[in-house]
């Protein structure tokens, strides 16, 4: 930080100082007032007495019904629910109608005194007296029947038991503390403590309420699934006997039916490739039924051992006949046997064949036959195993509908007795962990808090205070403000002119007629530092005005001039307030002739330069007052004038209009050598 900014940051501070300063009655009348009002409130309130009594909230089990599939909730959400209905409970009003009712609070002088007027209850009654008021006018008359007064008489004191009444769950814990605030501190523990027990009673109330409508509608569905259950059984006992279900087995009936279909399944594979050879076998025989050396050649025909046996016959009687030919002749006995032979071993061959063929042909027929047995046996194997699914299905299905009414039923039994038992046990999930004891130390007013809160209030409200005083304050009331603001040097201040009133001189000519006096010589602090302003570049004609009238820009004229005037300076005051004179007034002159006559051309300097009680003081005055002030003051007349006064004198002091009012300052700050800007401290706008 460079000495620039420590120079800025130290007049910031002193100014907030001077602020404190200026306004310090305005922080002193806050802080006194405020302090007092709450001293003078806390030693007239009546002590108030806090008891506090603290108990411990269980978790209930959030099921009506403990049957897992039946029943799911979710038991963190239902928790949080539980805990806010608990506390919502304990601030009810049913709750503070039974507290009242058990210790007979509306008899009490507690709930019938009228307390100290504090400020509270001042403030308080105030505001009640209003709000009825209001509601007199806003809602109909109605007639107050003796049942409407003591309705309204029971809600009033309601209220006032429950204005009295905190409830404040602790933090990360299932414990609730329940204060009561009471005059007196015994009835205060009392209430807290009985506050609790009938809330712990009214929770077993609640419970066994719920018992008892919870077993009456376990009863009711009893009776429901013990009929339905009932009919479920019947049904599955008439589907038995109306299948022929009695006795059976279904696990060993489906083992047996899968058998029988695996043994015909393969048995018909069987009489299906068995068929296919046949019948391969059968149509080759029919397509060379024809042709007999071909049916004779057939495998079936070739294994066949007659077949063998007979060709080999034929064959070796073929090989007799053919050596015998050889020595015999056709005709030859033996010739004749052996073709006799011959041929009836053909005609043998050829039966055979014959019957080969027929035998073919039958047990392809009686293969097909065993095909289509087997298959029609599967078939309809299939279906009985169809069948027998079937009235599994449904027998299965009847069965089920058994067990689970059997099985809620049974549950529902066990879930009425658990509830019936429970029903005559007084067991809560509530109960008094630190019980409300009586207290010894009001809990308010806490007076050496409240005093020194105000304390600390009063003043911070008495600083701001100020401060926003002085942000909505916009004038000019000291010589920094003038500098900031302004940006032209400050030549001084004077302060009010007080003067008795048998004092028989104008006030306006103080420098003159008490040059000891105080305003004095601040006038020769201001001739002081205007002389040290004008060392370097000499100044003669020097303007005087103001932002507004009646700021003194008169008056700081004519005694800067007799100040001047004293210390042996000629000096001439101008008067060229050309609307509103009053130099001649104030020193007691002629306003004719004067400075518009010379303007005009209608007088000379030297006829219009008046004398005063100071030799060295000379005035010229306002003289006739024109229609066109600015038109004259902006001639070439008014710039010779001035050139003759710089001859003349040392100084010459022009009192001007105000700046804001008229332009005449403007024209005549351009032709003066400097101006001087008379402020009223506290009043002049920035």
């Amino acid at each position: 930080m460079d000495e620039k900014d420590s120079f800025l940051e130290e007049v910031h501070l002193r100014d907030y100082f001077r602020v404190i300063l200026k306004r310090k009655w305005t922080i002193i009348a806050c802080f006194v007032i405020l302090v007092t009002i709450v001293t003078i409130d806390s030693f007239r309130t009546e002590p108030v007495y806090k008891a506090t009594c603290q108990v411990l909230i269980e978790r209930e089990n959030p099921k009506v019904v403990p049957i897992q599939e039946v029943l799911s909730v979710d038991a963190r959400g239902w928790y949080r629910d539980y805990y806010k209905t608990q506390y919502e409970i304990l601030r009810s009003q049913e709750l503070a109608k039974r507290v009242i009712k058990r210790l007979a609070l509306y008899n009490s002088e507690e709930f019938n005194r009228k307390p100290k007027m504090g400020l509270g209850t001042i403030i308080a009654t105030v505001r009640y007296t209003i709000i009825k008021a209001i509601s007199s006018i806003l809602s109909p008359k109605k007639e107050k029947t003796k049942v409407y007064h003591q309705r309204s008489l029971i809600q009033a004191y309601v209220g006032a038991y429950l204005g009295r009444l905190n409830i404040q769950p602790v933090r990360e814990s299932r414990l609730v503390n329940i204060s009561f605030y009471a005059y007196d501190p015994q009835l205060a523990a009392k209430v807290a403590n009985t506050h609790a027990q009938i809330y712990i009673e009214q929770n077993l109330e609640r419970k066994f309420s719920a018992s008892k409508e919870a077993l009456k509608w376990l009863n009711k569905r009893i009776k429901e699934v013990k009929e339905k259950l009932e009919k479920s059984e019947q049904a599955l006992r008439k589907y038995k006997q109306a299948h022929d279900l009695v006795s059976i087995d279904f696990a060993e009936s489906h083992n047996i039916r899968v058998q029988r279909l695996n043994e015909l399944n393969t048995a018909l594979m069987e009489a299906k490739t068995k068929r296919i050879e046949k019948e391969n076998l059968y149509r080759e025989l029919k397509r060379i039924s024809d042709q007999p050396e071909m049916i004779e050649s057939m495998p079936a025909v070739v294994a066949n051992p007659l077949i063998q046996q007979l060709k080999a016959e034929y064959i070796k009687t073929k090989t007799d006949y053919s050596k015998l030919s050889q020595s015999y002749g056709p005709e030859h006995p033996k010739m004749i046997r052996l073709r006799s032979e011959i041929k009836e071993l053909k005609a043998k061959i050829a039966s055979e064949v014959k019957k080969i063929a027929r035998s073919i042909e039958t047990e392809y027929r009686v293969a097909k036959k065993q095909e289509e047995a087997l298959s029609k046996a599967l078939e309809e194997e299939k279906k009985k195993a169809l069948a027998l699914n079937e009235k599994e299905i449904q027998y299965n299905v009847l069965k089920r509908e058994v067990e689970i009414n059997r099985t809620l039923y049974e549950s529902l039994l066990k879930r009425a007795k658990e509830t019936d038992i429970t029903e005559n046990l007084p067991v809560s999930n509530i109960s008094i962990v630190d019980p409300a004891s009586v207290p010894n130390v009001p809990f308010k007013p806490r007076r050496g808090r409240n005093i020194l809160l105000a304390m600390v209030v009063g003043l911070t409200l008495g600083i701001g205070l100020a401060f926003f005083l002085e942000y909505l304050d916009d004038t000019i009331k000291t010589p920094e403000e003038v500098e900031r603001y302004l940006k032209i040097p400050f030549l001084g201040y004077v302060g009010k002119v007080i003067i008795a009133k048998d004092n028989p001189y104008n006030p306006d000519l103080v420098a003159l007629k008490e040059p000891k006096s105080h305003i004095a010589e601040m006038f020769r602090n201001i001739r002081t530092n205007v002389l040290f302003s004008t060392s370097n570049f000499p100044r003669k004609v020097l303007l005087v005005t103001s932002a507004a009238k009646e700021e003194g820009k008169t008056f700081l004229t004519i005694n800067l001039g007799i100040t001047l005037a004293q210390m042996g300076k000629r000096v001439v005051v101008v008067d060229t307030d050309l609307r509103k004179p009053k130099i001649h007034h104030i020193l007691n002159l002629k306003k004719h002739p004067g400075l518009t006559d010379i303007l005009a051309g209608n007088d000379v300097l030297e006829s219009v330069i008046q004398d005063t009680e100071l030799e060295n003081l000379k005035v010229i005055p306002c003289g006739t007052i024109p229609p066109n002030p600015a038109e004259l003051l902006s001639s070439e007349a008014m710039k010779s004038l001035i050139d003759k006064l710089k001859e003349q004198f040392d100084f010459a002091l022009f009192d001007s209009p105000p700046v804001m009012s008229v332009t005449d300052a403007t024209i005549l700050a351009n032709l003066a050598d400097g101006v001087i800007m008379v402020i009223k401290g506290g009043e002049t706008p920035k």
